[in-house]
């Protein structure tokens, strides 16, 4: 493995050597066709997300911008004699304000312009609503404070698994047909289905979103539909996440992909959301996605047989669009200026920053950004008369932006806070501010954490890592240092998202009243001018978090007992299994390249037997008996059912102190008579593992995987 001695690049950079390969070496298995079939070349980008004036830094050099972008598009699509242009979703929404203060119509304008034959619906279009959606694309007036008039798409907008509760049908045609070059291509539209949990729930009222299953039929009707019409050719505008890593390509998408039949008709699935690079092949689909804010676009070339119409060869590149040396689209800059001249407020400095308010780690922990945008929520206006709230949160995901070092605009601010959110003020229990901060803690299907944590204002906590989630907050009180009474009722300022169980704060939802108030983004605003007076704008971290760890200490084992660490574990099994198909670096923060032990790691994550924590790995930490089952469980297949396994569970002592991750995995090896009691009848799932015991365990599974 020749990648120790060339690493130390800045991760954006590895991403951008991955995506220069694709430029250069370009198609996925491409081969030469017959010299009658018909070339076209699908244009398209995906997450625009409004960021029209944007200029984004990839490899220390600027990118982006719409007229920048549009550059780069006209340029592709006067090279070839057959081309369509598309956009895969979430094109508006969370947008910098020269689009989002006018309702995101300059981005839809641009795109009219741009002459975009067909897009998709992502998760963002949603954010406002149904109505507010349907008046962006079909035209009419914006219902939010009803100031903008849309003119809608002069394009074709699909989405096959969005449907009206009313009406039982489509939100919107779910596929349309276009014709190029004397060929037909279908396209056939879809949206992550996690948009319910990532949008307001106020913003998906009146639709359901297709199950997995009902997903994939609803391809395979509408292909065979498109079929019927004589369309053999068949794009599916999928708005979901994908990523191609060392030539695999993973996520939703490709897992859409696996679930269509071999011999589906669909040729491309076209993947977005996650912001990342796809390119590649899974079960015959060709899936690409070029990352987003503009910053690059994908080019899909078909060579379309035109007597079948069946595709003869696919292939894709993803193209950067750097700004060196490339000339403005003086059409797009128009449609900027005239936003700029309409608010001009967006190119004044409110105050200027050293760099450090940032939102570095705001999932995890206490942010210097998150306490500024807390504390002016705390302070905002509800025309009650009432003063400041005793306390704000912010979720995390709504700080979409840092403070950049310099001058601060209106602008910045609005690339922060980009949703347009009203601010809610509520009437909670302390008991009740105690179940809300529990309920940043939830957990991913595969039993991995799911960490949302709120930036707080007015109240301080410590949180024990070593405890369940219902014992984790170990003290709770106001600034001051006094407790928060469970039975006393507080004020809370939140966002109209969380005021609603968005991001899973559930408990939001029983708040005894609730007083709509004034949008974040102004109330922000008038916070950073009212406080530092066009001066040095300051933040930091105060200590209103303390989180403490969980403990790395393991159970202490006998002298004699030699007890084995999480790399030795991997290291042995990786050793077993004799993998050597990595040619990258490990991806954990805490292996370092040189390290004894990167190459097993970095095999086994390939592999899929590991995951890590918050991208760390913890290679010196004694191994446990619970996470050595987690790795192993990995290798067996048939997995045991939530039942089964607390059945096998039930016969041990201490089978109910197994952590919830680990149980269908424990209960696995056990079930195939790999795993045993440690002691009498004990588990001791949280005990360490010494060298033989290791050995023992993994020569088992590997011999169980080979059987």
């Amino acid at each position: 493995m020749s990648w120790k001695n060339v690493l130390g690049k800045s991760t954006i950079r590895v991403a951008t050597t991955a995506l220069l390969l694709s430029q250069l070496f370009g198609a996925v298995g491409s081969v030469s066709a017959a010299g009658n079939d018909v070339e076209v070349h699908l244009i398209g980008i995906n997450d625009l997300h409004g960021q029209l004036d944007t200029t984004s830094i990839v490899s220390d050099k600027k990118v982006g911008t719409a007229p920048i972008l549009a550059t780069y598009l006209k340029e592709a699509q006067a090279k070839y004699e057959n081309s369509l242009l598309f956009h895969n979703g979430d094109s508006v929404g969370a947008s910098a304000p020269v689009s989002s203060l006018d309702r995101d119509e300059p981005t839809m304008e641009w795109m009219n312009m741009m002459g975009f034959d067909v897009g998709s619906l992502g998760n963002h279009e949603f954010d406002q609503g149904i109505a507010a959606l349907k008046a962006q694309i079909f035209g009419g007036l914006d219902p939010k404070e009803g100031k903008v008039t849309h003119a809608g798409a002069k394009f074709d907008y699909v989405n096959a698994n969005v449907i009206e509760t009313s009406t039982g049908k489509p939100l919107i045609k779910p596929y349309v047909v276009k014709e190029v070059g004397g060929v037909k291509i279908g396209f056939i539209g879809l949206v992550t289905k996690a948009t319910p949990s990532k949008v307001s729930p106020a913003g998906t009222a009146g639709v359901r979103f297709l199950s997995a299953e009902e997903e994939v039929a609803a391809v395979n009707k509408y292909a065979k539909e498109l079929q019927d019409q004589g369309v053999e050719t068949i794009i599916v505008l999928a708005h979901d996440p994908a990523t191609t890593k060392e030539g695999v390509t993973t996520g939703e998408a490709a897992d859409l992909a696996k679930a269509l039949p071999a011999d589906s008709p669909v040729d491309v699935i076209v993947a977005g959301d996650n912001h990342a690079l796809a390119n590649g092949e899974v079960n015959g689909k060709l899936i690409v996605q070029a990352y987003s804010y503009g910053t690059a676009f994908e080019d899909i070339k078909l060579m379309i047989d035109p007597t079948t119409g069946d595709v003869a060869e696919k292939s894709a590149t993803v193209t950067t669009t750097f700004q060196d040396g490339v000339k403005e689209d003086p059409e797009s800059l128009a449609i900027i200026k005239k936003s700029l001249d309409k608010h001009p407020e967006l190119t004044k400095p409110v105050g200027t920053t050293d760099g450090s308010v940032t939102r570095t780690d705001a999932y995890n922990n206490e942010a210097p950004l998150g306490n500024l945008i807390a504390d002016a929520m705390r302070q905002a206006d509800f025309g009650d008369k009432a003063g400041a709230a005793d306390f704000a949160f912010m979720n995390p995901g709504g700080i979409r932006a840092d403070l950049p070092k310099g001058d601060v605009t209106f602008a910045d601010l609005a690339k922060i806070q980009p949703f347009g959110n009203t601010l809610v003020k509520l009437e909670l229990t302390g008991e009740q501010i105690q179940t809300l901060l529990q309920q940043q803690w939830g957990t991913n299907a595969d039993g991995t954490p799911n960490t949302k944590t709120l930036q707080i204002s007015g109240l301080k906590y410590t949180a024990d890592f070593n405890k369940p989630v219902a014992e984790r907050v170990t003290s709770l009180t106001l600034e001051d240092g006094t407790p928060i009474d469970p039975r006393k009722t507080y004020t809370a300022v939140v966002n109209n998202f969380m005021a609603a169980g968005g991001d899973n704060y559930k408990v939001l939802v029983n708040a005894k009243s609730s007083l709509a108030g004034p949008i974040d983004l102004d109330v922000f605003y008038q916070y950073i001018v009212d406080t530092f007076k066009g001066g040095k704008i300051e933040a930091k971290k105060e200590g209103r978090i303390t989180n403490l760890a969980a403990s790395t200490e393991q159970p202490k084992t006998p002298v004699t007992t030699e007890v084995i660490s999480r790399a030795e574990f991997v290291s042995a099994l990786v050793d077993m299994l004799k993998l050597n198909e990595v040619a990258t670096a490990p991806a954990f923060k805490d292996v370092a390249a040189d390290a004894a032990y990167a190459d097993a790691i970095a095999e086994a994550a390939h592999a899929g037997f590991i995951q890590g924590y918050d991208g760390n790995f913890n290679p010196d930490r004694d191994i446990t008996r619970e996470e050595a089952a987690t790795i192993l469980a990995k290798l067996l297949n048939n997995p045991v059912s939530d039942k089964d396994a607390a059945a096998i569970l039930a016969g041990f002592e201490d089978g109910k102190t197994v952590s919830a991750y680990a149980v269908k995995s424990m209960a696995k090896l056990i079930d195939k008579g790999i795993l045993s009691a440690a002691e009498k009848n004990l588990l001791q799932p949280k005990q360490g593992l010494s060298n033989n015991d290791a050995k023992a365990l993994i020569q088992k599974a590997v011999a169980a995987k080979a059987s």
